[in-house]
């Protein structure tokens, strides 16, 4: 929760950010739609309750076609991080992700002013002057909504569908790890949402390459035990292409947990994920990557690694990576068999 002395969240949070000096907001490399609402909100009650201007700024890429959709349907701006002066005043927000964490491209002993997540405290944050971390909470974006309420803004339709489809990509629906704040925060969004829009992100259209993907990590999946799926899908054009197939392999009725693993620009991206709700992914992510490459909550996680090699590493890395899976699973490596023939 947040350390607010005494005020509501919101008010603590505002005092921070209305110091002089550039306010720059920072969700993690490649952000998701959890991390581009919440971006977007924190941006909007700023503007409106401060009339301080900011910047959402961007360490990876956009590359899912869902994600892509958002900023053009919702008209969420970024600025390359390498595009930002980061000087002594600068005021800075880490909305989805935590100081220290490889997911981000926070300068190197630069100290954030602002945190704000729904995952784990992976760090101590109490040299932060504003910290609002909520582990219980399906979505950040939950968060930044009852920031909303609590700013007693107009609810505009572009944030509010923002915020529904940042809930609702976290949470698939919330079917998965979601609580009953992340279904309040979606029952009070819904009607203020632009359904037309909603439907075009939830629907975008996608390039030949998406589905070559797929191709690919399903001849390369193998089922361990009828209980762990793991595919390697090799190069990818954007990481998210990863956690999109550990998703889809979930629906697969003998998995308990899938991973999928694939190489882009210079590092091996890990997903994770479990219909188990007795366990926690993310501490198991984080034991096989390391604790500071990975990340996540009980159904969930996701991680990187740097391959030394590039290109020609990655297999290696990937082996290495999944036998490593296979143990901590507990699963018998020899009772491998291909998802198809």
């Amino acid at each position: 929760m947040p350390n607010n002395s005494g005020k509501g969240a919101l008010g603590a949070l505002l005092d921070v950010v209305e110091q002089a000096g550039p306010f720059v907001i920072l969700p993690h490399d490649n952000p998701d739609p959890d991390a581009l609402a919440s971006a977007a909100t924190l941006q909007y009650i700023v503007k409106h309750r401060l009339g301080k201007d900011s910047v959402i700024a961007l360490g990876g890429i956009v590359g899912r076609a869902e994600n892509r959709a958002m900023l053009t349907y919702l008209n969420i701006n970024l600025v390359p991080v390498g595009d930002i002066p980061f000087a002594s005043d600068t005021v800075v927000a880490l909305v989805d992700t935590q100081p220290g964490r490889t997911n981000n491209s926070l300068p190197e002993g630069f100290p954030p002013a602002v945190v704000i997540d729904h995952h784990p405290a992976y760090c101590d944050t109490h040299h932060v002057p504003f910290f609002d971390l909520r582990d219980e909470y399906g979505a950040t974006s939950t968060i930044l909504t009852e920031y909303l309420q609590e700013s007693r803004l107009e609810v505009e339709p572009k944030i509010a569908t923002a915020l529904f489809y940042g809930i609702a990509a976290e949470t698939q629906d919330l079917g998965r790890e979601a609580t009953q704040a992340d279904i309040h925060a979606s029952q009070f969004l819904y009607p203020h949402t632009n359904k037309r829009r909603l439907a075009k992100i939830e629907n975008a259209r996608v390039p030949r390459e998406y589905f070559r993907g797929f191709r690919d990590a399903i001849e390369s999946a193998v089922i361990y035990d009828d209980k762990a799926v793991i595919t390697s899908i090799g190069e990818v054009r954007y990481p998210d292409m990863v956690a999109e197939v550990a998703d889809f392999l979930l629906r697969l009725d003998q998995a308990e947990w899938t991973a999928a693993m694939g190489y882009y620009q210079g590092a091996l991206y890990v997903s994770l994920r479990t219909v188990n709700r007795d366990v926690n992914a993310g501490e198991l992510l984080q034991k096989v990557l390391g604790s500071h490459h990975a990340g996540g909550h009980d159904q969930i996680a996701g991680g990187r690694m740097p391959v030394p090699d590039g290109v020609a590493g990655w297999q290696a890395a990937a082996q290495h990576v999944r036998e490593r899976l296979i143990a901590a699973l507990g699963i018998e490596k020899n009772s491998a068999t291909d998802l198809v023939a």
